[in-house]
């Protein structure tokens, strides 16, 4: 049953009875819904640029680069154009390394965070956002996604080029969804999967929560973005991925005596 509702501000939301698989019968009220998942979007969101922040700081990337500062003042500026012009001594690509690993930080610690939230979905989980354990995939994609998007126009940073100390934003996020899907293929942590649930069907949440963003930024902005055309038809995208994955065996390295938690080593590029 559903019932349209036109607040004081002139907002018009809709009310609705779900049954559960009980019968229990429970009231939505979308303009609840909406704000509740806004605010789970933030979470997500700033939960990963927390945690890429961590990274650079747990895996051992400021002390690095101060090392590589005879006259440094123990000061990493957090903005990319005031690393260009302080830290001469360390070069773009090692950089934009730095950066895809602290991307793979963010993602590592985000993953382990939803399956915890999966799991314990009934007792960590506002039941008023009306979605189904499998779906918080889909929002954490929609939302790293988006917020990708909406950097990407702010900073303009669609372009690959070799002093550029960040790879795009749609490079980026590929790479995270890549770290994201090593994770499940190599069992790095153990999903209980719940009835009805599978791996294809957590994957599917993932892409069409990104395909989402897009669809959504597109529509909103007049775009045309598109991260699997953009970047499985793109050279660039190829020849730049490719040199950061390979530089990190080497840079990784040197980064061993100031990181805090062992370092990722892959076994293929």
């Amino acid at each position: 049953m559903e019932k349209l509702r036109i607040d004081d501000d002139g907002e018009v939301s809709y009310e609705f009875i779900k049954f559960d698989d009980n019968g229990k019968a429970d009231l939505f009220d979308s303009k609840v819904i909406d704000y509740k998942l806004a605010g789970l979007l933030t979470i997500f969101v700033s939960r990963f640029i927390i945690t890429h922040e961590l990274g650079h700081l747990l895996n051992g990337h400021c002390e690095y680069l101060i090392s590589k500062e005879k006259n440094s003042v123990q000061y990493i500026s957090m903005f990319e154009e005031d690393n260009s012009k302080t830290i001469k001594n360390v070069s773009s690509l090692d950089f934009r390394t730095l950066e895809m690993d602290a991307d793979a930080f963010a993602a590592t610690d985000n993953f382990r965070n939803l399956i915890l939230l999966y799991e314990k979905f009934e007792d960590m989980v506002d039941k008023d956002l009306n979605i189904k354990p499998i779906e918080l995939f889909y929002w954490w994609s929609f939302a790293i996604r988006s917020n990708f998007l909406i950097t990407q126009r702010i900073i303009s940073d669609e372009e690959y080029r070799t002093d550029k100390k960040h790879l795009p934003s749609v490079a980026r996020w590929i790479l995270i969804l890549g770290s994201i899907i090593n994770i499940i293929d190599n069992g790095m942590y153990k999903i209980n999967y719940r009835a009805g649930d599978n791996k294809e069907k957590l994957l599917e949440s993932l892409t069409t929560g990104f395909l989402f963003a897009e669809k959504s930024y597109n529509e909103r902005f007049y775009t045309n973005y598109n991260c699997l055309e953009e970047t499985i038809y793109s050279t660039d995208y190829g020849h730049y991925a490719t040199a950061t994955q390979m530089n990190w065996e080497n840079l990784r390295n040197e980064l061993q005596k100031y990181s805090r938690l062992p370092l990722y080593k892959s076994n293929n590029v």
